[in-house]
């Protein structure tokens, strides 16, 4: 699903939950600690922001170990409605399964990923790209 979808449909259900999600302090990534040395710091940030280019920006994970949400009612009930609209079904939401030698060109989209088993002849091979400038792919 595109994460400016899911921020219309979040908003249409109540605007409030924007305002929460937009806090400098919504949401926590933890540090990681690998062997005793820091890897990474905490990641404190919105959910929600606008770039420079003034652009819709989203930070968000589902993985319940690999963040920390602030503990305020609003922003409690805006990260479980969020969480809702990503774990339902609607016209806007795509599912794809790759077969060999396919590839998705998109945005970071807020995506899921199922397992798999490579094949011991043709193990998984996947390609991403990583760019600063969004693409224009209307």
């Amino acid at each position: 699903m595109d994460h400016e979808i899911a921020y219309m449909l979040l908003r249409d259900k109540n605007p409030e939950y924007i305002d929460a999600l937009m806090q400098r302090d919504a949401m926590t990534i933890p540090k990681n600690v690998l062997d005793g040395q820091l890897v990474r710091p905490d990641r404190v940030g919105p959910v929600f922001s606008i770039t420079e280019q003034g652009r819709l920006h989203m930070r968000y994970t589902a993985r319940a170990r690999n963040v920390i949400w602030k503990y305020d009612p609003m922003t409690q009930a805006a990260q479980q409605d969020l969480r809702e609209i990503l774990n339902s079904k609607t016209p806007y939401h795509i599912k794809a399964k790759l077969e060999p030698g396919q590839g998705l060109i998109c945005n970071n989209i807020l995506h899921t990923r199922s397992t798999f088993k490579d094949a011991p002849d043709n193990p998984r091979l996947l390609y991403r790209g990583r760019y600063l400038d969004k693409l224009n792919l209307y």
